[in-house]
């Protein structure tokens, strides 16, 4: 017999992790599973510090799914690795003035150790970091087939630009003008930059996102971000105060102005350009000197805002005339062109036609400039004064005015009409504008994989010969950004610095720029699968067909939703090209991770955690102190996964008191006892419960359902052999530990197979005790008595009225008095029947 007493966890987890990592229990044969299921938790970066609480959420979360589906007779597959180069691995090495790479190994270290202690059933025979070559070397192979697929592409750019970071951000990595890694005010620079054309999939990577099974938040972000707005491009001649057409050399300027509301021209005003348009400069040099240098003064002084400023709702419009207008042919109405902040030169065309009438930004700078406002569009209310506050601006559907061909027509009629008027006209095109922009792969630091290019002075830029991968990131002494937008690789020996052109032969320079980090993270589940095959240690290309055919597309993909634009965005852009390209078998499944799980966010005590807030909780001390089960079980009982929880000292200790329970219950009966039936009912029950829970994620009320069943244990009785084994199993997933002891311990002498190779088990349906019905019982309405009837009887209304009527409650009532009708609902098991009496 077992000892009673409470759960010593140290050395029972000591025990089993040795044990599973000499067994590799978690480990499946890649080429041999009957049944391949992908079960991945997005992948982490190495913090310094090492876990957070809150990282211990999500990967429980995970595992405790992959464990799930492990006893549900699915060969599981759950990789490990660390996304260990870009930003934040090197700002922590300059703040602790030591090396990234010295660092990477500390770190990977830290890391590994913890994710190790969490109990994690990870495959760890596929481990990767990102940072190291052999990983890095396809990283670049990537690069290089966007390069010969003119998918890559380099070009001088307005750029984003973190002062703190000392490199450039992608659009995605801005959040209203703040950086998202350091959350300092970025900037702009000009700086010659690496591209990738995700905007060539923007079509697809919209439409394919409605068979997603995703959160919905995550796929709105995804729709939001990509932006797609059908609409037309309308061109304007540019003409003088005279009307005069105005050319640039034999080409007569124009102003082509992006509009989803073209019905609203015969209102438009004034025309505003972004002060980065290509135009601003051509316009300049067509003006007098004055207004050259008015326009000038101001370029200069909007460009020094930041995007964030640029478009703040609220702000006061400003702008300066260019002395130039655009001819409305709809009207010949000369409209007066302006050069303004609030236009983003790289939004539609960077060019917006001003209807004051029918848009608030407008009517807020025409009222700043006292530019004529004209009504449209005619509302619900039949208001056709003019316009002249804000209140009164007509931004919804109504019918057209003062519009000549589409007077009297509502708005949506109207914008087709108006699109065929001008597209026969030769006057303009529908097209499709897009808020996504091409992916900026270049960043001016140390820490990430060489961008694989080389510039000759007489081929231009070529791509490295793949037989030289990887191009291995030098060891400098000088590793640090200087912020002047060259990247510290410049400084590198000239050893590495200067190559042969692949081309000519000639001296070539290297690209001193590395790749962005979320380039690393776009395919690092693509590798897991690979690292043991003779393809990844190849040439050619890094992917096993077979191998991917099995097991790709991942099946449950599991993450915050603070990757609902970049990684993810990114990943399916990279799935979609690798497949295209048939370098992946995958031109049938067009989604990289078709299900996705959303988890929530762990606070502490009624806050998010931070640093600055001295509320981060490492989970090392709480591991030590109640055990790993207990930590694993406390966090998935603070409320639904997807929504996460508060953490607090007291509730986990809760938790450990609740295991010391189990324990002493399974320890505590001699092995002969058989189950009680009203104890072995319950046990069914919660069989199907759990086994509901877990399938949906619901880990918490999973943990109460076994709860309620040691609490019925402890309560109505002793419990045989083969039930406890059962009681183990619902165990397994949410406390690997405890679970496995207590099946080595129940199993048999020596030691068997895991329990987490077992199956789940399956509830006995006879077995549960069948629940009385309950019927309530009324008299001309109201409640007189609640009825518990036997379920194994038969019970029709005959039945059901006879039985209501012997009911001492109910006869007081009824005496006397002449029963007029009886309204009976039969009851069933998930409903309550009623029997209503109505009297005289």
């Amino acid at each position: 017999m077992a000892e009673i007493g409470k759960y010593d966890h140290a050395p029972i987890e000591r025990k089993w992790r040795e044990w599973w990592a000499k067994e590799k229990i978690y480990q499946p044969s890649l080429k041999s599973a009957a049944k391949p299921f992908y079960n991945l938790m997005m992948f982490p970066y190495p913090s310094a510090e090492g876990l957070h609480v809150g990282n211990v959420y999500a990967f429980t979360g995970a595992d405790i799914y992959g464990r799930y589906m492990r006893m549900k007779g699915f060969n599981v597959f759950e990789p490990i690795g660390l996304d260990g180069f870009g930003i934040h691995s090197e700002n922590y090495a300059i703040k602790i003035g030591k090396h990234p790479k010295e660092q990477a190994k500390v770190s990977e270290a830290r890391f590994y150790e913890q994710l190790s202690n969490i109990g994690n059933g990870f495959a760890w025979d596929n481990r990767l970091e990102t940072y190291h070559p052999e990983y890095y070397k396809w990283t670049q192979w990537l690069f290089i087939q966007m390069f010969k697929r003119s998918l890559a592409y380099r070009k001088t750019a307005r750029v984003n630009w973190c002062p703190s970071c000392k490199t450039v951000l992608a659009d995605e990595q801005v959040v209203g003008g703040i950086c998202e890694r350091c959350k300092s005010q970025t900037t702009f620079k000009e700086l010659p930059q690496w591209f990738f054309k995700i905007t060539a999939y923007a079509d697809r990577l919209l439409e394919e996102i409605e068979g997603l099974k995703w959160p919905k938040k995550i796929k709105t972000a995804q729709r939001q971000w990509i932006g797609r707005k059908a609409g037309i491009n309308i061109h304007y001649p540019i003409v003088n105060e005279q009307g005069t057409r105005i050319n640039e050399g034999r080409q007569e300027l124009e102003v082509v102005c992006f509009t989803t509301r073209p019905d609203t021209n015969f209102g438009a005003t004034f025309v505003v350009i972004g002060p980065e348009h290509q135009l601003v400069g051509e316009i300049a040099a067509k003006v007098s000197p004055r207004e050259r240098k008015e326009i000038e003064k101001y370029v200069v002084q909007a460009m020094a805002k930041t995007e964030n400023e640029r478009i703040t709702e609220g702000r006061a419009k400003t702008g300066v005339f260019t002395g130039c207008y655009a001819l409305n042919r709809l009207n010949d109405y000369r409209i007066p062109i302006y050069i303004s902040d609030f236009v983003l030169g790289q939004v539609g065309t960077g060019a917006v036609v001003g209807v004051p009438g029918h848009d608030l930004r407008d009517f807020q700078f025409a009222q700043e400039k006292k530019l004529p406002v004209i009504r449209v569009v005619v509302g619900s209310d039949g208001d056709k004064s003019a316009i002249t506050k804000e209140s009164q601006v007509q931004e919804k559907e109504g019918q057209m005015i003062n519009s000549d061909f589409l007077n009297g027509l509502e708005i949506n009629e109207a914008i087709e009409k108006m699109m065929v008027h001008h597209e026969a006209k030769g006057w303009g095109e529908r097209v499709f504008n897009y808020h996504l922009r091409d992916w900026l792969i270049s960043r001016q630091r140390y820490w990430g994989a060489p961008i694989p290019m080389v510039e000759c002075p007489k081929c231009g830029w070529q791509a490295v010969p793949e037989v030289e991968l990887p191009i291995r990131l030098p060891d400098l002494v000088d590793w640090q950004p200087k912020g002047d937008g060259r990247g510290p690789l410049d400084n590198a020996p000239e050893e590495w610095l200067y190559t042969k052109c692949p081309v000519c032969g000639g001296k070539a320079k290297r690209e001193t720029d590395v790749c962005d980090t979320f380039l690393d993270s776009s395919w690092y589940f693509l590798a897991y699968p690979n690292l043991q095959t003779p393809e990844w240690h190849g040439q050619e290309q890094p992917f096993n067909l077979e191998i991917m055919k099995k097991w790709l597309p991942v099946d449950a993909y599991i993450g915050g939703a603070e990757h609902a634009v970049l990684h993810l965005l990114y990943s399916r852009f990279v799935w979609k090209f690798l497949s295209d390209q048939e370098l992946l078998p995958f031109k049938d499944k067009p989604e990289p991770f078709p299900f996705l799980y959303g988890h929530g966010l762990i606070i502490k005590e009624g806050a998010k955690m931070s640093k600055s807030r001295g509320n981060v909780v490492i989970p090392d001390e709480y591991m030590s102190r109640y055990g790993v089960d207990a930590l694993r079980l406390y966090l998935m009982f603070l409320g639904p996964y997807d929504q996460g929880g508060d953490f607090k000292d007291t509730g986990i200790r809760g938790m450990k008191r609740f295991l010391d329970r189990l324990w002493q219950l399974l320890a505590a009966e001699p092995e002969e006892t058989e189950t009680n039936e009203a104890l072995n009912s319950k046990l069914m029950e919660t069989i199907i419960k759990v086994d509901q829970d877990l399938a949906h994620f619901r880990f918490n009320t999973a943990i109460a359902a076994l709860m309620e069943l040691v609490n019925v244990w402890k309560a109505s009785g002793k419990m045989g052999r083969s039930e406890k084994l059962g009681v183990v199993k619902l165990l397994a997933p949410l406390a690997p530990f405890m679970a496995e002891e207590w099946y080595q311990r129940l199993a048999g002498s020596g030691r068997v197979e895991s329990v987490h190779r077992q199956s789940f088990p399956q509830a006995d349906e006879q077995i549960i005790k069948a629940k009385d019905l309950v019927v309530v019982v009324q008299v001309n309405g109201k409640l007189r008595a609640t009825l518990a009837l036997p379920p194994q009887s038969q019970w029709d209304e005959s039945s059901l009225s006879a039985r209501a009527k012997e009911e001492v409650k109910v006869r007081r009532w009824l005496e006397g008095k002449t029963i007029q009708r009886t309204v009976v609902i039969q009851p069933t098991p998930k409903r309550q029947g009623l029997v209503n009496f109505v009297v005289d």
